[in-house]
């Protein structure tokens, strides 16, 4: 917000050479260097999550068990995870918090996956 403030900014004439592009072109490099890392992150978190028995999820090759009851709202679930088993090349943490949007399925398969969820403990 603060970098397109400065980018609409009224700029004077004498400053119109100098000030302009020593302020834009950082600025212009910060916001693209974190769209690449927001997109990259968000690359990097995508994947089909298989639900399994005993509180336990398949995720991105790895089998992963659910810590705490899953935080349930309109919009999505999150999810505590633990990781079962530490593979190598392993580029997550071994406990995780894994956000589940509503919007990345279809509605009726949301419904069900929430109704799922809402009978953590699975025993």
């Amino acid at each position: 917000m603060i970098a397109l403030a400065a980018l609409f900014a009224p700029w004077s004439a004498k400053n119109l050479y100098f000030g302009f592009p020593v302020l834009v072109i950082p600025i212009l490099a910060m916001i693209m260097v974190s769209w690449v890392r927001s997109q990259k992150n968000i690359q990097q978190c995508q994947g089909q999550l298989i639900l399994l028995q005993g509180n336990k999820v398949h995720w991105q090759n790895v089998r992963w068990e659910m810590t705490q009851p899953p935080w349930l709202t309109r919009y999505g679930m999150m999810l505590s995870l633990c990781a079962l088993e530490q593979p190598k090349g392993f580029r997550h943490k071994s406990a995780i918090r894994l956000w589940v949007a509503s919007d990345s399925m279809p509605p009726q398969m949301w419904r069900y996956l929430n109704q799922l969820m809402r009978q953590y403990p699975d025993t």
